[in-house]
């Protein structure tokens, strides 16, 4: 009789070809990005733009955020499959192990493919200030033009400060519905830049803000949820631009400079004056941090003497007592600080902004463009 065979065994399960296919797809999207911009305009405009306005409702439909969530989650897998895996090794339970291992990279597949279509390729679209060149000025911006586009914004804070809503203490009261606020003032900027137009994401609260504050930080953006969240310690003036970035973020601009020039732009065209105000008030701070390094000293001085009491009054980060319990927590706020600016330089480098955080800087000049615009 014949002898039976024993069945070959296959190199890679279903189960393995289709992460190796899907892995070898992600990276071979994010190293065409490197090489071909024109190509991610496109899949901006009219692949992720549209996706996300779809995607980007789901959690939406939830009070809290849904990515932070996702990490807490994430957290606690990994440590129940530390457990697991150890107890899989001391039983010699390959299933246990197979599964494990199978979740846990499942998880990390998810992660770099929302990563890298919510996020990544899109460090590699054309800029703004290429897209919005028709208005810019020929020969460049002075400083002189930086120090009165700067004294504009601290003039018409120092108005609008007169007129928003404020309760019994002087604290200022936003409007309820901030992603209707912001589809809204988006709408001014469409004809520019009309990857803006559609749905408008609530920003959600973060349970974790002490954390955010000791990274100083007033917003995040979660590609892998394809939501926007803040500070739920940011000042009310700085609430605005903060929500407003992120919905940036979330429309496909993850550059920083683009996304805070834009959280700008449509604060300073809402009809709202307290969503204005914000708008002036991150101008303001942007520009007024270039006039230090360019502007003589008589001219910060004057800048300085035009800014009223209530203004510079409403314009902080977080109030006292959230900042004292941010430096008062278990972990340094020093040590968590500088891990977090590490983290940012390092992902704004890797996606070729190879100035890192020093990119926020450009914004002054989408500012400057937008604002004094010569077409």
């Amino acid at each position: 009789m014949p002898e039976n065979k024993a069945p070959q065994k296959r190199l890679f399960s279903p189960f393995s070809i289709v992460i190796i296919i899907i892995f070898f797809s992600v990276s071979a999207f994010n190293l065409a990005a490197w090489y071909f911009p024109r190509l991610m305009d496109l899949y901006h405009m009219y692949i992720y733009a549209p996706s996300a306005t779809f995607i980007s409702r789901l959690p939406g439909l939830f009070p809290f955020s849904v990515g932070e969530i996702m990490i807490i989650l994430a957290v606690i897998i990994v440590l129940a499959a530390a457990v697991l895996t150890a107890a899989g090794l001391i039983r010699k339970n390959k299933r246990l192990l197979t599964a494990v291992r199978r979740v846990i990279v499942v998880i990390l597949i998810y992660v770099y493919f929302t990563e890298t279509c919510n996020c990544f390729v899109l460090y590699h679209t054309t800029e703004l200030t290429e897209r919005l060149a028709h208005y810019a000025a020929p020969d460049g911006y002075s400083t002189e033009q930086v120090v009165e586009l700067c004294r504009k914004m601290i003039l018409d804070a120092n108005e609008l400060a007169l007129v928003v809503n404020r309760d019994e203490e002087g604290n200022i009261i936003l409007p309820d519905d901030l992603a209707s606020a912001a589809r809204d003032s988006f709408a001014a900027l469409y004809e520019d830049i009309p990857e803006l137009r559609g749905y408008c994401p609530p920003s959600k609260r973060l349970i974790s803000s002490t954390l955010m504050t000791q990274l100083d930080l007033q917003g995040v953006y979660f590609p892998f949820a394809l939501e926007g969240a803040y500070n739920a310690y940011v000042s009310p003036a700085r609430t605005p631009t903060t929500t407003f970035h992120e919905t940036a973020h979330i429309k496909g601009f993850i550059r920083e400079d683009e996304a805070t020039f834009i959280s700008c732009a449509a604060c300073l065209a809402s009809d709202v004056p307290e969503i204005r105000y914000s708008g002036c008030i991150e101008a303001m701070n942007y520009l007024y941090g270039e006039c230090r390094k360019y502007a003589t000293e008589e001219q910060i001085y004057s800048l300085r003497c035009d800014l009223t009491h209530l203004v510079a009054q409403d314009n902080y980060f977080v109030s006292e007592e959230h900042m004292k319990q941010a430096e008062e927590s278990v972990i340094p706020k020093e040590k968590v600080n500088a891990a977090g600016d590490a983290a940012m330089n390092t992902t704004l480098k890797v996606n070729g902004i190879k100035d890192g955080k020093n990119s926020y800087s450009r914004m002054v000049t989408l500012l400057l463009i937008y604002e004094l615009r010569a077409g």
